[in-house]
């Protein structure tokens, strides 16, 4: 079975799976010169989801609002409000200007707003929102990084796990990526280098499964393959990080597989149960008028049984 596992549920896993790897990886400055990740970061997605509730385009599962402490010595902290953009959104800016108003008023704390764009579009990946209508002018810049933009050499920042996510979406863009052949070279050659990269073992099994299921496989041929040859790599795995996404799409896929079934089970069922009564009825009519059994039989295709079975109802 290929599991489908959507890339906003995978980007949502990572992100809360690597939080600090991602913000070493984006904003390393900001990182050394104000974050205090000695003290717990909170992810609000309640609270994000409470703020967006009457927003024409909704929360999306890789939307993140998350609460860091900073480095000074008052009791302070800051907002960090991630997009992950796949796709062409024209009212795009106008959003994260409307998610930017919505939780600065909310929370009165600093914001760093950051979209990272993964979709296909060269050119369309706005930076800003801009407003103005006689003489009232509001002009809101956020932070931006275009994936496809970028080239491996760029994207590969060493000692640091989150290059080997964004080479995964990186190569998920490019078109010749995705046969099964081409997936599996890939695919493979991102596990080596991450594999030998010294990262901490409770990293592992979240990156590999990103880069499993980030581009399915197109046949289960395929996908049993790269099953039973990274189990050769990476023996008897485990339920962590990522996976709880990847286990929670399986659950739904299998139930949505037997409800499926089961629609159709009772779907038979309702047809032969409908059938036998309209048959049950004309055969009772054809009684009636005195036809006789073995030409009843052969119109309608039921035994003695069957015939005796109606006549009872007919005394």
């Amino acid at each position: 079975m290929i599991i489908d596992v959507s890339k906003d549920a995978l980007w949502k896993g990572i992100i809360e799976d690597l939080f600090e790897e991602f913000m070493h990886y984006f904003f390393p400055a900001w990182v050394m010169q104000e974050a205090d990740f000695s003290r717990s970061f909170e992810f609000l997605d309640k609270e994000l989801a409470e703020i967006l509730l009457d927003s024409d385009a909704g929360i999306r599962y890789a939307d993140k609002l998350i609460k860091v402490y900073t480095k000074s010595g008052v009791e302070r902290w800051c907002l960090v409000h991630v997009e992950v953009q796949g796709y062409k959104d024209i009212n795009f800016a106008e959003r994260m200007y409307i998610y930017f108003s919505r939780i600065k008023e909310k929370y009165g704390h600093d914001i760093l707003a950051f979209v990272l764009y993964t979709d296909e579009h060269k050119n369309h990946h706005p930076q800003k929102y801009m407003y103005e209508y006689w003489g009232t002018r509001l002009e809101y810049v956020f932070n931006t990084f275009e994936l496809l933009s970028k080239t491996p050499a760029e994207l590969d920042i060493p000692s640091n796990p989150f290059s080997i996510v964004m080479l995964t979406a990186y190569n998920a863009l490019q078109k010749k990526m995705q046969t099964d052949s081409q997936q599996i070279m890939w695919k493979f050659a991102l596990v080596r280098k991450f594999l030998g990269g010294g990262y901490k073992t409770d990293k592992i099994r979240r990156i590999l499964n990103f880069i499993r299921y980030y581009v399915k496989f197109n046949t289960p041929t395929a996908e049993k393959n790269y099953t039973q040859e990274l189990s050769t790599i990476i023996p008897e795995p485990k339920n962590m990080g990522v996976e709880e996404v990847i286990l929670e799409a399986l659950k739904e896929q299998v139930t949505r597989e037997v409800t499926r079934e089961v629609t159709r089970e009772v779907t038979r069922e309702v047809t032969r149960e409908v059938t036998r009564e309209v048959t049950y009825k004309a055969v009772k009519k054809m009684l009636e008028h005195g036809l006789s059994e073995d030409l009843i039989m052969n119109i309608h295709d039921v035994d003695k049984a069957f015939i005796r079975e109606v006549r009872k109802t007919m005394r």
